[in-house]
């Protein structure tokens, strides 16, 4: 069995700029079970949070590594996560839909690519500045989905259009959702036009909103939670009430804090 250096694959990690939240956090998880003691947990902490300050599972990660937590079954959790929140998504997608995404989530694709049959078109926002909305529209073409690329400026008649708004999360905290900027104004326009909005996240992607507090990355916005109809995690569709629960039972040690300010 080859070799693999822990720190190769962290830094790495730290450098990704296309993969989502959970898909880092997976990659981390498994080179974060390698390292010896807290001092070497830490110092991937640094590398990892301050490259992707917004990115809840690598906190929550983080958090049960240092927590002497088996890191090795937070990995499996996460990638089973995925497909749980994307089974739960399939009941939102109607027949022959038309369904409205921003930026690049997995659990989005993860929900489309289960609910392939029913769907017509995905609507992908370019999702400016960083594109992220053109790479999955090429994913998805890829994967056979009749995909039109919209500009930003166009999302109300984007939402106007479509039958169901999907977007994931890289957190979500007491107050909202986080993600790509953008997310907000793909929100609004499909509140103000009636158009279902779900914002699909697992739970190790939840996090207070004391940790959100010092993160700063100008292309993550946070999204009010009473804008959408519901989070979707492996337990179904959460109301504001209930993500709120959750959410206060998710602890960050004030060391781990430290490494962002």
């Amino acid at each position: 069995m080859r070799f693999v250096d822990p720190w190769d694959v962290i830094r790495k990690a730290s450098r990704d700029r296309r993969s989502g939240a959970a898909e880092i956090a997976v990659a981390a998880a498994r080179s974060v079970s390698m390292l010896d003691g807290k001092r070497e947990i830490m110092r991937a902490a640094r590398m990892l949070l301050r490259a992707h300050p917004a990115m809840a599972p690598l906190w929550n990660l983080f958090a049960a590594a240092l927590a002497g937590d088996d890191v090795d079954a937070f990995s499996v959790r996460l990638s089973a996560e995925t497909d749980s929140v994307a089974h739960a998504a399939v009941w939102a997608i109607g027949r022959r839909a038309v369904v409205l995404t921003h930026s690049s989530s997995s659990s989005v694709v993860a929900a489309l690519r289960k609910a392939r049959k029913r769907i017509d078109t995905v609507l992908c926002c370019e999702s400016r500045p960083g594109g992220e909305g053109r790479t999955l529209a090429r994913r998805l073409g890829k994967d056979g989905f009749v995909v039109e690329v919209v500009p930003d400026a166009a999302v109300v008649q984007a939402a106007e259009r479509a039958d169901v708004v999907l977007v994931g999360a890289d957190a979500v905290t007491e107050d909202g959702c986080v993600n790509n900027i953008g997310t907000y104004s793909v929100a609004l326009a499909a509140r103000e036009l009636g158009t279902p909005c779900y914002a699909l996240a697992g739970t190790t992607k939840f996090i207070v909103r004391d940790v959100w507090a010092l993160v700063s990355a100008p292309l993550f916005e946070q999204t009010p939670i009473a804008l959408f109809d519901g989070v979707v995690s492996e337990r179904g569709v959460l109301s504001a009430a209930a993500v709120r629960r959750a959410v206060r039972k998710v602890e960050i040690p004030s060391e781990l804090m430290k490494v962002i300010r």
